[in-house]
């Protein structure tokens, strides 16, 4: 019932919540982006979601325009693409507030999987994973709790796997409390800030 029902219209409140707090916030950012650096405030890109349904994910703008194309994802906070702002968004994950957008559209929830490139999950394609498109993605995920951005694929995609068969209130609620402590301390935002061990 939670994981069908309840965490559906517990979201849509959430998200709603989120938008109404965060819409003057939201504005100052804008302004503090375009008075940064040239191009547009938002950064939009397509995602697989739910049952490999894409979808287009939105967040602010964190680095100059054509970065991806230039040199795919940032993995360190010395990347020369990523803006003066966009370091700050990073490190606080305001650069995720857009999503509240997503999730009220239905294509994510607060909780989940990240939403990947679809070449991402192609060569880790196999049963053992696909158990993480049977929900929703999510603005967060339970990677999120301490490894974030450091964690290789193989452990994301097993923690994604792992929490689309399991999901309950009480977990969604410890994992939504966890990362916002660890969002806080502003912890592990780029791959080269963890273990090596850990680093794709």
């Amino acid at each position: 019932m939670y994981a069908k029902i309840i965490k559906r219209v517990l979201d849509t409140i959430l998200a709603i919540i989120g938008v109404t707090v965060a819409l003057i916030p939201m504005i100052f950012i804008a302004i503090a982006i375009k008075s940064d650096s040239s191009g547009p405030v938002f950064f939009k890109q397509e995602r697989e979601g739910k049952h490999h349904r894409k979808f287009n994910i939105y967040k602010f703008r964190t680095m100059c325009v054509g970065a991806y194309e230039m040199g795919g994802i940032a993995t360190s906070e010395k990347d020369s693409r990523i803006t003066k702002v966009g370091a700050f968004l990073r490190r606080t994950s305001l650069d995720e507030i857009p999503q509240f957008f997503n999730i009220l559209k239905g294509d994510m929830a607060i909780i989940g999987p990240r939403p990947v490139l679809d070449w991402e999950y192609k060569e880790y394609s196999n049963k053992k994973y696909e158990s993480r498109f049977d929900v929703r993605s999510g603005m967060f995920c339970t990677v999120d709790l301490d490894y974030r951005a450091t964690a290789d694929r193989n452990m994301q995609f097993q923690m994604d796997a792992d929490y689309a068969k399991n999901i309950t209130f009480v977990g969604d609620v410890k994992i939504f409390f966890g990362i916002i402590k660890t969002v806080v301390l502003g912890k592990n935002v780029y791959r080269d800030e963890g273990d090596t061990e850990n680093v794709r």
